[in-house]
């Protein structure tokens, strides 16, 4: 379940090399936030697009970056994902995409790769059904293709709107996987923002700036801090990580989330670090661009 962060946060740290004067702190202050007000603020965010605006040989290109403490942002990850096929069929439309991602290894090397993935959407309601799909993920916050499976927009977008509450399938991961007598998810500090952006460099360089007026955009960004506590015993564990997703109404569904960082406290050994890990779309192309 990849609400319990602990094992990725550890690796992001290993791989880079640290030196913590004094260790920083997510914010103190603690106003509680619900999953509706969590999942409205998403959804007014993301406001009305339909998946099957999607077309075949659409793509996205995506960079996530890392940053330990105060240092410079550095890149991790490339992923590019073009919808390869799109297939009617008796009930639903198939889409094929081609996902390829491109890693940056601990040794300076790179590690590519290449693979096929699919998504269906149902002809009578699109837009309730990939709601539906993303509600039975309910708790699955993706952390950057970590697992190099490939994660739309919109499944990140849905998959926040539903962190702010376990699951009984996570209170049992909880429970008999990592052996802890309970666990609690709790949400604070909801924020929302309004911003007009320009756009990403590579998307300036295409015709009429892939379709943007004046080269720029209207982003919204909605962040929160969601916490995690682990009892055993008499002995509470804490983990907090603040999450933060920009979506903006100016590009199509496919496109449509600009950012999606989220910032937390790692250990390596007896060090501790401020880890922000984000990923950004840098270019769209609708297919035939």
């Amino acid at each position: 379940m990849k609400y319990f962060l602990k094992p990725l946060l550890s690796v992001l740290l290993l791989t880079s090399a640290v030196s913590c004067v004094k260790t920083p702190e997510l914010e103190d202050e603690e106003n509680p936030s619900t999953l509706q007000e969590v999942a409205g603020a998403l959804g007014d965010a993301w406001d009305n697009a339909e998946p099957l605006t999607m077309s075949a040989n659409d793509f996205v290109l995506q960079r996530t970056y890392r940053k330990i403490e105060t240092g410079d942002d550095k890149l991790w990850l490339q992923e590019g994902i073009t919808i390869s096929k799109k297939e009617e069929r008796e009930n639903d439309w198939l889409y094929t995409y081609l996902y390829q991602t491109e890693v940056l290894t601990s040794d300076g090397n790179t590690q590519q790769s290449t693979q096929e993935e699919h998504r269906t959407v149902t002809k009578a309601a699109p837009a309730v059904e990939v709601m539906t799909r993303a509600a039975r993920l309910k708790g699955e916050v993706s952390t950057m293709a970590d697992d190099l499976q490939m994660s739309l927009g919109y499944e990140r977008v849905l998959g926040l709107a539903y962190a702010c509450q376990l699951s009984d399938a996570q209170q049992k991961v909880c429970k008999e996987t990592l052996g802890y007598d309970s666990c609690e998810i709790k949400c604070f500090n909801l924020k929302v923002s309004e911003e007009m952006r320009p756009a990403p460099d590579l998307m300036k360089t295409q015709p009429n700036c892939g379709g943007l007026s004046n080269c720029t955009m209207k982003v919204k960004t909605v962040s929160f801090d969601w916490a995690a506590y682990y009892k055993k015993g008499e002995t509470t564990e804490k983990q907090k990580v603040n999450y933060s997703v920009s979506i903006t109404p100016d590009l199509p569904f496919f496109s449509r989330v600009t950012d999606y960082c989220y910032r937390a406290l790692a250990s390596a050994g007896d060090q501790k670090a401020l880890v922000t890990v984000c990923n950004r779309l840098e270019n769209y192309k609708k297919g035939g661009n």
